[in-house]
């Protein structure tokens, strides 16, 4: 979602009218779930996907006509995966899915709205947004409200503050679009969550590979090295985060590592590795990975045993790092580096 975003924030401000698709409600077996979403552009060029066969080219073609509506017009389609479409398109699902289809114009307030979501995920911050739109076939919007969690609810003057907050609280628990409707006005909450942060200490040969592939599988990427001429964007252009450190000493002092956290350890020497594996264990981190040989490692983690730190603690770090596919450059490297996290994040 959060390579998706971008994509859309690049689009307007390049002056690109979009047509923005999401599932907003989905029962039973269904392609893609609710917040799915897919970008159409005036060339008819696609991002992102909403399930692709059928579904996706019945989005297409409606796409095509609401780019002759007003700007800001919205229209909702549903989708019934358990009749005579499902056996047409010969789909397996049975479930429902109702796509609302959006009119994003290239305006400045629109460029903004998206510029500001998408610094907000890059930050690893949940975003909600709130889209207001009139009731109908096919309705205006209003320009949506972007929501951090410091802000206060916005006063809408069709619905109740309690009835908003119940909305948004819900949107944010689940990370689904919630709708709220009134008698002439209805609302589209939706919490788009940060994808989980990767910290990467060492900004080396195999940091570099490493950092835009699993760019492009959706981790929020941070680079971190005490070397400027290594980590900066010129070399990372990808990276969500690029910190200098003065040293690794204290590299984690202002990091918000989580239990959804991952973190790889690819610094320049062995005291390095050493340095931050160890404050690595004290992290809740869902992965930690260090690379280096079986020697390495094993001298590593006696010197760790000698300053106090557990043996089930250790168990935690994965080393060598990465699947084991025979990979010797660091493009090579890099592939089981991150297939190792897609495995932890898929919890297989």
């Amino acid at each position: 979602m959060k390579k998706l975003i971008h994509n859309i924030s690049l689009q307007l401000e390049s002056g690109n009218d979009l047509i923005l698709a999401s599932i907003v409600k989905s029962s039973g077996s269904t392609p893609r779930s609710s917040g799915s979403k897919m970008v159409i552009l005036r060339n008819g060029e696609i991002d992102g996907t909403i399930g692709g066969g059928l579904v996706e080219a019945l989005v297409q073609q409606t796409a095509a006509k609401l780019f002759i509506a007003p700007e800001n017009a919205v229209t909702f389609i549903g989708f019934d995966l358990s009749n005579e479409l499902a056996a047409n398109a010969d789909m397996i699902c049975g479930g429902n899915v109702t796509v609302m289809l959006e009119y994003i114009s290239a305006s400045k307030e629109n460029a903004k709205t998206f510029s500001d979501i998408n610094n907000g995920l890059r930050l690893g911050q949940k975003v909600t947004t709130l889209t207001l739109m009139d009731k109908g076939e096919t309705s205006l919007t209003s320009n949506k409200i972007v929501l951090n969690f410091d802000q206060d609810l916005p006063v809408i003057n069709e619905f109740a503050k309690e009835d908003l907050l119940t909305l948004l609280i819900k949107s944010r628990k689940t990370d689904e679009p919630i709708i709220l409707e009134s008698a002439t006005k209805q609302i589209v909450a939706e919490t788009l969550a940060p994808q989980p942060s990767l910290f990467i200490f060492g900004a080396g040969h195999v940091s570099r590979p490493t950092a835009a592939l699993a760019t492009s599988v959706n981790f929020r990427t941070v680079v971190l090295d005490d070397r400027s001429d290594f980590a900066n964007a010129d070399r990372f252009p990808l990276a969500d985060e690029i910190e200098v450190l003065p040293n690794f000493d204290n590299a984690f002092a202002n990091l918000n590592v989580t239990e959804s956290s991952y973190i790889i350890i690819v610094t320049r020497g062995h005291l390095h590795d050493k340095t931050v594996l160890a404050e690595a264990l004290k992290t809740p981190a869902r992965y930690v990975g260090m690379i280096g040989s079986t020697k390495k490692r094993n001298a590593i983690y006696d010197a760790l045993i000698k300053e106090g730190v557990t043996q089930e603690n250790i168990d935690r770090c994965h080393c060598p790092i990465g699947i084991n596919i025979g990979g010797q450059t660091p493009e090579e490297i890099a592939v089981s580096i991150v297939a190792e996290l897609i495995q932890e994040r898929s919890g297989d």
